[in-house]
């Protein structure tokens, strides 16, 4: 049976479906991604106030660009990057993975493992992407 690990294991936990961590405050109960190790940006209060949560990797595109030059040999361009309203919450910057052709403001998304590499000792390492959905964007309201 093969191992696999997530490409950022602090940020990603291999639930099915995949979950983002990151965290809430105890003070004020602001959810945040990434999780911040200086303390929560609303309040003030320290690290240790800050507790991980598991986060669905679920919500809807903010925005959406396609990028065709980058700095790195991975992804290959072209590739297309979304902002994602987590439905927790919290916005983040994704890949879109999957047929793009639909990929706009609201679309739903829900975030996929998609092969990264496989590393010197022959554990897949894995990559959270976004996936569009079929279905109405709105959310109750979100």
């Amino acid at each position: 049976m093969a191992t696999v690990r997530a490409r950022y294991p602090q940020l990603v936990q291999l639930d099915d479906p995949p979950s983002i961590v990151g965290h809430r405050c105890l003070r004020c109960r602001r959810t945040a991604f990434p999780p911040d190790p200086y303390g929560c940006e609303q309040c003030g209060a320290d690290a240790e106030q800050l507790e991980p949560i598991p986060l669905s990797a679920s919500g809807t595109i903010g925005a959406v660009v396609t990028v065709h030059r980058h700095h790195n040999p991975r992804p290959e361009t072209p590739f297309t990057v979304a902002t994602i309203v987590l439905d927790d919450g919290p916005v983040l910057k994704g890949r879109l993975d999957g047929d793009i052709s639909e990929a706009r403001v609201g679309a739903r998304v829900v975030g996929v493992l998609v092969p990264w590499e496989t590393d010197e000792e022959g554990t897949e390492v894995v990559d959270l992407a976004f996936r569009l959905v079929e279905g109405p964007a709105d959310r109750g309201g979100r």
